[in-house]
């Protein structure tokens, strides 16, 4: 879901940004070249603020916000890997699971296996896999997901 929103904030975002943007260029050209005073100048840097700055201004918050769902999103599946993988994946399990190229995927890699301090492991194949262990790696959904259930369950009884 939060890659669908991600592509939304992406094409929403682009698109105010470059308006925004060009309108804004635009109005202060006009405010810079003409010898406006007075009611006309003040109509133009209101335009210029509510039609060029504030549209660029959310079209790039948009645009950031779509980057950091994406960032989400794939640390999610990260997690969901694994889980399922009981903390022993390859680049290509993770590439196919997030939908990368395997550059990306291993780029990924790279950087949890820094964060989590990741052993790497090489089968008679010679394909290398990342080692996560639980130790150094504590997964986030698992234990405030766990809490959150277990608040609920209560709740669900207490009321009952």
């Amino acid at each position: 879901m939060s890659q669908l929103w991600s592509k939304v904030g992406k094409v929403v975002g682009a698109f105010f940004l470059f308006g925004g943007g060009t309108l804004s260029i635009a109005l202060v050209t006009a405010i810079l070249t003409s010898q406006a005073t007075g009611g006309f100048l003040a109509v133009l840097a209101t335009f210029l603020i509510l039609f060029g700055l504030a549209p660029a201004s959310l079209g790039a918050w948009l645009l950031h916000a779509s980057a950091r769902l994406k960032r989400q999103a794939l640390r999610e599946r990260f997690f969901q890997v694994l889980r399922v993988s009981q903390g022993r994946v390859s680049v290509l399990d993770f590439a196919a699971a997030a939908r990368l190229e395997p550059a990306m995927a291993r780029q990924y890699l790279d950087h949890w296996a820094k964060e989590f301090s990741a052993t790497f492991d090489v089968n008679d194949e010679g394909n290398i896999y990342y080692v996560f262990t639980k130790e150094t790696l504590l997964l986030p959904e698992a234990v405030s997901f766990g809490l959150w259930s277990q608040t609920i369950r209560q709740w669900l009884q207490s009321t009952v």
